[in-house]
């Protein structure tokens, strides 16, 4: 083994004697000590650079969300060249995507939208009593203006039909014309610059420390998820800006602001007052004090005065009501905050990240010469909208490409796709793998299977009169009064209603079938008609100022019977998902949201009658006992799915990855997504995700040399007979990566590459396999 690796050595030496391409970027780093620290020239690069040429990196993050955005940026920052894949591209100018109140439609914005389409039950006849069923209807005339029954849900015209798609149309409900093909349940992702962050509510909750002592059970490992530890990435992370920089537990500095909606909205709306005023009666916070409540900012500030994200047990056992913070920054006209400017700022200050956009990982490159398989790269499709969940996607294939690492290929593509990424690359459950006839290299049965879900269902009050704060605002839909006083004002105060995410207060309960110290519910309330996720819901949410909805969310279901399987061996195609809902610890978790649905009925009743009152319209009244835990069950949905990749101990048959994030059973290969949790986490997944990628992104530089110096695409590119052997040799037999990985079979393979198929001596164009 010592002769191989010294002629590996050897040849890598005087590979490196053969001067490179220049480096277009110009980097020049001075390694200062042992965290990786540098200094020195970093020329200033517009964000982002669409690269789409062969090339070698230390690092490949696939997914530029949540998961993937923060470890990316960190191990940039520590001088490690690092390409970050993403299949969508940079959306942040869109007003959609930029107004907080405007995230319903940013969900369905076309050029950020993956609209899966998912089951809930195995069972087709439960599976068709949820009203929320999506068709395809041939775009025929003969069906414009078609008398058949809507979806009862609020559809923007009156018989279903809720968007046009380039080879049809949707209709959503239980009633579909002749000739429709079902396709399931709605299920929005995001796929964009900053992933499912440039679409979601921008609600910013840390998880319980609870959860994280899950996973150190779990892992057999508490330092890696102390939760002490780990309160400090939220406050690394953290740029507060509603409460004093002197609180403890909160950071005032990080690259993500977190605000709260200003109280005087509140004084604007003698409803939406009696609403809040009501919520926090029913957590015995009002006491005598209504009358005062619902004309008074500082009682508000009272009532409201406990913070959701402060630290310790006491804010996780709490049973309270509560402002829900949001990524909204204040200091930038109040627009959505994220991940994407801290990808942004982390490019335009020079460090060594490599954006790619509109690309579409289709495999990970695997080399099995040696007793462990390595990761050595990633193959690709190059082009927008290529995923067939787009509905924007023509169904064609894009330009292949291969991109190559030095160390480890990181996978942060989410729930639904790394575990079908994974799989399309040999590695999953064996069963599955040889169906499809693909070589198994890492038999890994938990692969895709473990999906929860949060179940989700909405209390939807119409009002006699409407909300006065909201009753100007269209929506983007000119001449929107709202909108205008939205780019007018100065501050968040002038600016008006749009400045909130809509999530206006919440409050947590712990119900009679709870079997955990900190709260089974949390109910959030929004100003909007919200009865779930179909084609349109968006515009169906905001088409009045009568409807209020209180969100009832389940945390924690006990079901974990959901899975993702391979649908065909089109890279490009959807993976089978399905939830199989409540088919473990069911009927609780069913009692649970009916108690969730009990407590806002009681709110509404509780609503002091100054301007109107407001009556459950939907489930509606009539729903009580066995009636609304069947009608739960009917409809019940979720949209923060996770745990189909989980974290876990060796010895753990269905464990796919480590306490340092490696996926078991290869090497140079980790994933940092929603997918590693083993049990759902926290109230919403956005805050627990960026905390574990930070901490992702110290466990890999603490077990990493300095950089080799070799921070960029160009000085080894792909192309030519040096920088295709100098990329063999580093991409293959693994040099610089973790020892298992160095193996006597890399030499052979470099010498390989440069003569066969797996690498092209004469540059990139011949090199496709």
């Amino acid at each position: 083994m010592r002769f191989h690796r010294l002629l590996d050595f050897a040849l890598l030496v005087t590979t490196l004697a053969v001067p490179a391409q220049q480096h277009r970027h110009d980097d020049n780093y001075k390694v200062e000590d042992h965290h990786h620290k540098h200094e020195g020239t970093k020329r200033k690069r517009q964000c982002c650079d669409n690269l789409n040429q062969p090339g070698i990196y230390d690092y490949i993050v696939v997914g530029s969300g949540a998961g993937g955005g923060p470890v990316a940026c960190r191990l940039a920052r520590a001088g490690f060249s690092v390409l970050l894949i993403e299949a969508g591209t940079d959306t942040s100018g869109y007003q959609d995507v930029q107004v907080p109140s405007f995230h319903p439609r940013a969900s369905e914005l076309p050029r950020q939208l993956w609209a899966y389409f998912v089951e809930r039950y195995e069972d087709p006849a439960q599976q068709l009593r949820d009203t929320k069923q999506v068709y395809l209807v041939p775009d025929d005339p003969s069906y414009f203006g078609a008398p058949f029954t809507g979806a009862g849900h609020c559809p923007p015209d009156p018989w279903g039909i809720t968007q046009l798609l380039p080879n049809g149309r949707y209709y959503t409900g239980q009633y579909p014309p002749p000739g429709a093909t079902r396709l399931g349940l709605l299920y929005a992702r995001g796929y964009a610059l900053g992933g499912s962050t440039q679409m979601s509510a921008m609600a910013m909750v840390t998880p319980h420390e609870e959860d994280w002592v899950g996973l150190g059970e779990i892992t057999g490992n508490y330092s890696t998820f102390d939760p002490h530890m780990m309160r400090e990435y939220f406050v690394k992370l953290e740029n507060c800006k509603y409460i004093p920089n002197s609180v403890l537990g909160h950071g005032f500095t990080g690259w993500l602001d977190i605000s709260a909606t200003p109280l005087t909205l509140v004084l604007r709306d003698l409803k939406l007052a009696s609403l809040i005023a009501a919520t926090a009666l029913a957590v015995g916070k009002a006491g005598g004090f209504l009358t005062q409540l619902i004309t008074s900012v500082s009682v508000f500030a009272n009532i409201l005065a406990a913070d959701l994200n402060a630290p310790g047990l006491s804010r996780d056992y709490a049973s309270d009501v509560w402002q829900v913070p949001s990524a909204v920054s204040p200091d930038r006209h109040s627009i959505r905050s994220g991940v994407i400017d801290l990808i942004r700022s982390t490019v335009q200050e020079g460090y060594p990240l490599y954006v790619q956009l509109d690309t579409m990982v289709t495999k990970v490159l695997m080399d099995t010469s040696g007793p462990m398989p390595r990761a050595y790269g990633v193959q690709y499709e190059y082009g927008p909208n290529l995923a067939y969940m787009s509905t924007l996607s023509t169904k064609q294939h894009g330009i292949p490409g291969y991109a190559y690492a030095r160390y480890d290929v990181i996978l942060s593509g989410g729930v639904f796709e790394t575990p079908k990424l994974l799989k399309l690359s040999g590695i999953g459950p064996a069963e599955e793998l040889s169906y499809w006839g693909i070589p198994v290299i890492a038999n890994l049965p938990g692969v895709g299977t473990n999906m929860q879900d949060r179940y989700e269902l909405g209390s939807v009050g119409l009002a006699t009169t409407p909300f006065a704060a909201f009753k100007d605002c269209r929506y983007s839909v000119e001449p929107d009064p709202c909108l205008d006083e939205y780019r007018a004002g100065t501050n968040p105060v002038e600016q008006g209603p749009y400045v909130s995410n809509g999530l206006a207060v919440g409050t947590t309960l712990s119900t009679s079938v709870n079997d955990g110290p900190t709260p089974d519910i949390f109910i959030v309330a929004v100003p909007a008609y919200f009865a779930g996720y179909y084609p349109g819901y968006a515009t169906c949410a905001t088409l009045d100022a009568l409807h209020w909805t209180f969100v009832i969310l389940k945390m924690k279901s006990r079901n974990n019977a959901g899975y993702v399987r391979l649908r065909s061996l089109d890279p490009l195609d959807q993976a089978e998902i399905q939830f199989n809902n409540f088919a473990i610890g069911g009927d609780l978790d069913a009692q649970a949201v009916a108690e969730g649905i009990q407590r806002a009925r009681e709110i509404y009743s509780s609503v002091i009658p100054l301007d109107g009152t407001l009556t459950e319209v939907v489930p509606g009244l009539e729903y009580q006992g066995a009636a609304l835990i069947q009608y739960i069950r009917d409809n019940a949905w979720g949209h923060h799915a996770c745990c189909t990749a989980r974290l876990g101990a060796y010895g753990d048959p269905f464990a796919v990855v480590d306490f340092d994030f490696r996926v078991m059973g290869v090497s140079g290969l980790r994933i940092v997504d929603g997918s590693v949790w083993a049990k759902g986490i926290g109230y919403y997944p956005t805050v627990p995700l960026y905390m574990l990628s930070e901490r992702a992104a110290d466990v890999i530089l603490g077990q990493q040399s300095v950089p080799l110096g070799l921070n960029d695409l160009n000085n080894f590119e792909a192309g030519g007979p040096i920088g295709t052997f100098a990329a063999a040799l580093l991409g293959t037999a693994g040099l610089g990566g973790p020892p298992e990985a160095n193996q006597p079979g890399g030499l052979i393979n470099g010498l390989k590459g440069i003569l066969g198929k797996r690498w092209n001596a004469f540059g990139p164009a011949a090199s496709k396999q």
